[in-house]
This record gives C-alpha cells, structure tokens and sequence, in this order.
C-alpha cells in the first residue's frame, strides 16, 4: 500500500520519529522528488495520526528494528528515498556504515556522542 504522500505528511512522519527517537531523524529529499501538491485544508491532527498509523501498522517501527529495514519499509511504503541520520555532537551524520545497527543502538549512541541533551 502506498501512502498519500505529500509535503505536510512528510513533516509529520519526521516528527514523529524524531519524537520517539531524539537522536536520530529521518531525511527525505527537499527536491528531485514530484510531491503531490493537492493537499486537503484539513486539520493537521489527521496527518499525525496517519504518520504514526504508517510508522506502527505498516512498517512496525521498533526498538529492535535496525536502519536498514527502517530504510527498505519506509522507502517501499512510500515510494521516497530517504536516508536515516544519527546525531553526534552538533552534527548529523548519515547512518550508512552502522545500518545492521538497531534503532535503539543508533539512538543511545547518538545520544552518548551528544553528552546525553535531546532535540
């Protein structure tokens, strides 16, 4: 199932990630990708709930679950690229040496490189 993807579902699906794993966020391209623009004039709570309905249901975002799946699942759902980046210090490096690590993993080392303050 693809999902209706357009720029305000994206933020929303960051957002959400970035919620649950501070440390780490997920990046989709800004250009090169044809967003579809008919965006409903609706609440912005519908997006959120259907970012995290996406993130649950369909790709099962976990503790356990490492970069690399994330990436795949995410990607297919979507039909995106994206790439998964890791905090360290003040900056964000890209997660594509340790992608067999679990999210978890990625999260708790970001958060050791950045001396343990969130967001």
């Amino acid at each position: 199932m693809k999902a209706h993807v357009n720029r305000q579902f994206i933020k929303e699906v960051e957002k959400v990630f970035s919620s649950r794993y501070p440390f780490l966020k997920i990046e989709f391209p800004k250009v090169g990708v044809r967003w579809l623009s008919e965006v409903e004039e609706v609440d912005g709570r519908k997006w959120r709930r259907q970012a995290e309905d996406i993130l649950d249901s369909e790709v099962g975002l976990g503790d356990g679950m490492t970069v690399g799946e994330l990436e795949v699942r995410l990607g297919e759902l979507l039909g995106v690229p994206l790439v998964i980046l890791r905090r360290s210090g003040n900056f964000w490096i890209e997660t594509s040496m340790t992608r067999n690590w679990t999210l978890k993993e990625q999260n708790d080392h970001g958060q050791e490189l950045t001396g343990g303050s969130g967001g």
